[in-house]
């Protein structure tokens, strides 16, 4: 049976019916509301409530402003978007379907106005179509190609690409493509993604990559690969009968059994890099699903010498590494509690690279995600990478850091125990704070005043005296406009 995901995908392609109909359950709208402004705000209240049955009256109220009142959501845009697009993620699957219709009846009456939402909804419908019953996941799927057929193209290709394209779960990245490679979006400046072919099977029934790597033909190694690349990894022309074997016996000794013969496979990386970086940078993703592996190598002086490596040769690679980006922070960061001290030190090396070479918003995303997967020092050096980050992508999206970077200050601080721990982790925390602090001002604290009373002590006693002012002004401007909102008796 054919994968669902792939289904509903192909179904879009242009000119097929009405995409948002494959969404709407009957198809037609509800008068509409003679006072459109209170309606909204019903709505809203309705979104904030604990009933899910009053959650999904406000999301069937919002598809309907949206079709006849749509200058109403305009004006609040950006909460209708948050509103909604926290409901994705419900845990009552019939929730999570209707705010998922909802999204797609706001793309498609609200077009390119919907420009400044596209990373968050492109990331929320990205989980949901990776881990979600069935019909959400067809919902989602549908949702993503309305997405695209309506905004700005170049967003929507920045969304994709960022979120979506280094996705863990092939299921998301397939039919991703596809609805991609429906809208014509490889006909843009950057050109199209290029994808990659199942692989062949040899005759003692291990698998060999194919060696074409034309734009018009698909490459796929071993593991999952990336069906996505980077515009600047694009395949041009189909490379040269020695190019195609030199790749092959790369492939070949990257995967041999022999440790000897791996450790030769990583020198002749090293070596392409520095001979041939086009090769390499075309190739990237199927070069690096063999490459990673040996990043996390059982044997020692194979991990130690690929990262070693990889140090190396990120500065020759640069932006070619960035469709990589994954697997690469997984490898280095699984080596950085390693008892042996060179391979902890390769691994600091190559981290110390990607963060000066990379590009910083999507490594702040993945240190994010890896950080609630690790423990002991490389917990700390991983926030300690965070920290170094937060400035140059604030400066660049303020929303990236408040969604991936304030999350690991409040695990730091949400512990109780914080203040008696040990001197290194109150000092990696401070200088998270600290580096929120200079970026998000009073933001941070009006995000703070939210949470516990501990929380809030100690990121006061973090922040020294400005914090605990900033904090205590905050609450007491709280308390004045509660005192304000309550009615006034005569006396």
């Amino acid at each position: 049976m054919a994968d669902p995901l792939l289904t509903v995908t192909l179904q879009r392609a242009p000119g097929a019916k009405r995409r948002e109909e494959l969404l709407r359950g009957h198809g037609r709208k509800d008068r509409a509301s003679a006072d459109p402004q209170q309606s909204l705000q019903e709505a809203l209240s309705l979104l904030g409530s604990d009933d899910w049955e009053l959650k999904e009256k406000g999301l069937f109220t919002i598809q309907h402003l949206a079709g006849s009142h749509s200058e109403v959501l305009l004006c609040r845009l950006r909460e209708v978007c948050l509103a909604v697009t926290s409901e994705v993620t419900n845990l009552r699957s019939k929730v999570s379907y209707s705010a998922i219709v909802t999204l797609g009846e706001l793309f498609v009456t609200l077009k390119k106005d919907m420009d400044s939402e596209v990373d968050e909804v492109a990331r929320i419908l990205l989980q949901m179509v990776s881990n979600s019953p069935e019909f959400v996941q067809k919902a989602g799927s549908q949702t993503l190609g309305i997405m695209v057929e309506n905004v700005t193209p170049a967003r929507a290709m920045t969304a994709l690409m960022d979120t979506g394209v280094n996705n863990r779960h092939a299921p998301v990245r397939e039919p991703l493509y596809l609805t991609v490679q429906c809208q014509g979006m490889e006909n843009q400046k950057a050109e199209g993604p290029s994808v990659k072919e199942p692989v062949k099977e040899r005759n003692d029934g291990s698998k060999e990559p194919q060696a074409t790597l034309s734009s018009s033909k698909r490459v796929k190694s071993p593991s999952e690969g990336h069906l996505l690349h980077h515009a600047k990894a694009q395949v041009t022309s189909p490379p040269a009968v020695e190019e195609t074997e030199l790749l092959q016996k790369l492939y070949n000794l990257l995967e041999a059994k022999g440790f000897q013969k791996r450790m030769e496979g990583v020198e002749l990386l090293r070596d392409l890099c520095k001979t041939s970086p086009q090769l390499i940078s075309t190739n990237i993703a199927q070069i690096f699903d063999y490459f990673v592996l040996r990043i996390s190598d059982s044997h020692k002086k194979v991990k130690q010498r690929a990262l070693d490596v990889l140090a190396e040769i990120t500065g020759a690679l640069k932006d070619a590494l960035n469709p990589v980006i994954i697997g690469l922070v997984e490898g280095i960061t699984k080596n950085l509690n390693s008892k042996d001290p060179r391979v902890r030190g390769a691994a600091v090396k190559a981290l110390e690279e990607s963060i000066a070479l990379l590009y910083k918003v999507s490594l702040l995303k993945e240190f994010s995600y890896q950080w609630n997967h690790l423990s002991g020092q490389a917990l700390l050096d991983v926030t300690e990478c965070i920290t170094v980050l937060v400035q140059w992508v604030h400066a660049r999206s303020s929303e990236v850091v408040q969604r991936d970077a304030l999350p690991v200050l409040w695990a730091f601080l949400g512990n109780k125990a914080l203040p008696v721990r040990s001197a290194n982790v109150r000092t990696v925390a401070t200088k998270l704070a600290s580096a929120l602090y200079k970026v998000m001002g009073t933001q941070l604290k009006k995000c703070a005043a939210s949470k516990p009373p501990h929380l809030r002590e100690n990121l006061s006693k973090m922040l020294g005296c400005h914090g605990m002012a900033g904090l205590k002004q905050l609450q007491m401007e709280d308390k004045v406009k509660a005192i304000m909102a309550q009615p006034h008796t005569e006396i």
